[in-house]
């Protein structure tokens, strides 16, 4: 019995999905990348009791981070953050996954 062709076989198949599961680690990472940072921000903006919208809005450029959804809700003694905006996909428009929504929500208390 002739057995030579098994393995490229074998190896024709697998080699889509390791791409697929390359693919899915690299997006994840990607997408944790962008939640960390946008997440490390908004910490230091609080940390730092900024609570104008201007210096908040400009923190975020200054660190890359858009600001179209920025929500900012300051009241006697907290400052509230909500912003969310969406990242191209890498590798998920394969799928049909064209973007992924980040987004934070932290409340800090002001001094």
């Amino acid at each position: 019995m002739n057995k030579k062709g098994q393995t490229l076989i074998l190896f024709v198949i697998l080699i889509p999905i390791l791409l697929g599961v390359a693919a899915f680690v690299i997006d994840t990472g990607y997408i944790v990348c962008k939640t960390t940072k946008l997440k490390e921000v908004t910490k230091n903006i609080l940390d730092m009791n900024i609570s104008t919208i201007d210096d908040i809005k400009k923190n975020y450029e200054e660190n890359g981070i858009p600001v179209d959804n920025l929500d900012v809700l300051v009241s006697d003694n907290e400052v509230h953050i909500e912003n969310e905006y969406f990242i191209d996909s890498i590798f998920g428009s394969v799928i049909g996954i064209d973007e992924y929504k980040i987004k934070v929500d932290m409340t800090g208390i002001l001094e």
